[in-house]
């Protein structure tokens, strides 16, 4: 007896979701430094910290990353 499988594509799209505030975080990308300003609802805070760093240690690049949270939902 042979089995036979059935398959069916739906559309689907993703969203940010709203009232979820994003997550922010720098990271010191000067090669062997590895500081970073910890991960944080307040994207100005992050900023604050990496300015800071950049008085202190004359570190002058930066990884910013920021991340949100997001829901698939089926079309039709």
């Amino acid at each position: 007896m042979s089995r036979r499988a059935e398959f069916r594509f739906v559309r689907h799209t993703m969203r940010r979701v709203e009232g979820v505030a994003p997550v922010c975080e720098v990271f010191c990308a000067e090669p062997g430094c590895g500081e970073r300003s910890g991960a944080g609802v307040e994207a100005g805070a992050a900023e604050e910290w990496a300015l800071r760093h950049a008085g202190r240690a004359g570190h002058g690049e930066y990884r910013r990353v920021v991340t949100d949270r997001a829901r698939v939902t089926r079309e039709g």
